[in-house]
This record gives structure tokens, sequence and C-alpha cells, in this order.
């Protein structure tokens, strides 16, 4: 009996989670808008790295690194797909059901954060932009917790389209969030305390080392162990940080010329 009310209801939300999963994508296709507009100096008339070039520091990467947004895109375009094709496929209701009630509105909350975090960004808000990065790394935790990712008894395709690019992006964003925070830092005239000097840049990478073991140790997720040694390949060589240097709708530090720069 319950069985069968399961059933019921999980058909009955099936035109809900459907449409959901559209939104899904269109909040992703205008992150990737606007960060085309980032970049290409049509928000407030300068680029991401332009403004990112305005407080230097030691604690950005090389332009290089932030290529991982090229990775982090397409694993989030990838997963926009797989949600559409569990939707409008036939014969996937219960795969689709279970996935959109963990999503819940998570990911569009995540698309909105890193859109705004771009207008603030532009706009010289360092302060908003703070705590908009905080708010993006919280929803990808709460994605993180509701998806048990990096769950080795999980099926093939959640860890492809789920784990993968989330598992990356939950990373980055910790990552950027470091980096925004020097980017405050100095741009209030904190550098005489020594915020983006040596001893910060090292603390920062103590810091983002240890989230790197915890997630990698504790919860089995090697992604985002990986994307912080990415992350810190190059810190050493570069030296203006700034929250968003790739084209991820909004994102976090440093300037960057692949097509993700000026993300979170």
């Amino acid at each position: 009996m319950s069985s069968n009310v399961t059933r019921m209801e999980t058909r009955m939300s099936i035109p809900h989670f459907r449409q959901q999963a559209s939104f899904n994508l269109i909040a992703l296709l205008v992150v990737i808008g606007v960060n085309v507009m980032a970049n290409t100096a049509t928000l407030n008339g300068r680029t991401t790295g332009e403004i990112s070039d305005m407080y230097p520091n030691l604690f950005t990467p090389a332009g290089v690194t932030f290529t991982v947004w090229s990775v982090i895109y397409l694993g989030l375009l990838a997963f926009a797909g797989y949600q559409l094709w569990l939707a409008f496929a036939s014969g996937h209701e219960s795969d689709l059901a279970r996935m959109m009630a963990r999503m819940g509105h998570w990911f569009l909350l995540n698309c909105l954060g890193n859109a705004c975090w771009l207008f603030a960004w532009h706009y010289d808000l360092m302060w908003l932009s703070v705590l908009i990065m905080g708010f993006i790394l919280f929803t990808l935790i709460r994605i993180h917790q509701r998806f048990r990712i990096a769950d080795p008894n999980a099926p093939l395709a959640e860890k492809a389209f789920i784990f993968f690019p989330f598992g990356v992006y939950f990373g980055w964003i910790t990552i950027a969030l470091l980096a925004n925070i020097t980017t405050l830092g100095v741009a209030m005239g904190w550098s005489a305390w020594g915020v983006g000097g040596v001893y910060w840049t090292i603390a920062c990478m103590i810091l983002g080392t240890l989230a790197g073991l915890l997630m990698i140790f504790r919860f089995n997720n090697i992604w985002y162990g990986l994307t912080g040694v990415w992350a810190f390949m190059a810190s050493s060589s570069s030296g203006t940080p700034s929250p968003a240097r790739t084209p991820l709708p909004s994102s976090p530090p440093a300037p960057s010329s692949s097509p993700c720069s000026g993300c979170p």
C-alpha cells in the first residue's frame, strides 16, 4: 500500500521535476552569459581580470590554473544534460525524482550567487563579493551533503555527472573564497598587517591543504583534493588575486584568459 502511494506521489511530481530540470539549465546558461559579459568588458567597462590586477597579492595562481573553469563548466553542462535526459526520456521517473528531491533548489541558488558575485566584483563591492562567495560555498556544501558526494556505492552515472563536476567546483570555490578574502584585505589597506604577503599566503595554503586532506580522508572526495593541488601549483608564480578569473557567472579570484575567467 505504502509503495503504491509512493509511486503515485512520484508520478504527480514528475511535471514539477521536469520544470526544475529546465530551470537548472536556464540558470546555468545565464551564469555563463554573465561571465561572457564580465570577460568582454561589457559589465561596467572592465574585465574581471583587470579588476583583479588592481589588488596585487601573492595568493593568486598563475593564469593557466584557471583553465579548471573549463572543466567545471563542461561538467556542469553535462550534469544539466543528464538531468534533462532523466526528465524527458521515458522510464526514468524514479531516478529523476530521487535526484531532484536531493538537489532541491540548491543549484539554482548557486547559479544566482555566481551571477551576483560578478556584479559585486565589477562594481568594486569587495565586502559584498566575499559574502556572496561564502554563500556560493554554502550551496556547494549542501549539495555535497545531500548527494553524499564520493559515496563509493553510488551509481556510475551519479559519480560522472554529479560527484565529478561538483567535487571539482567545491574544491575550487574553497580556494576562491580565501583569495576573495585576501583581495578584500588588500582593498581595505590591510597590506601593512601582512594581508597578501608571504606569511598570509602560506597560512591560506595551509588552510586549503587541511581542507583538502579532510575532504579526501574523511569524505573520500578525491576530486576536491586534486583541485586544491591544481590551485596551489602556480600560486607562487602569480601575484594578483582575484575572485573571478574564469567565466563561471560569478567567481572567485585571479586573472585568466580561459573561457571561464571570472568565476567563483
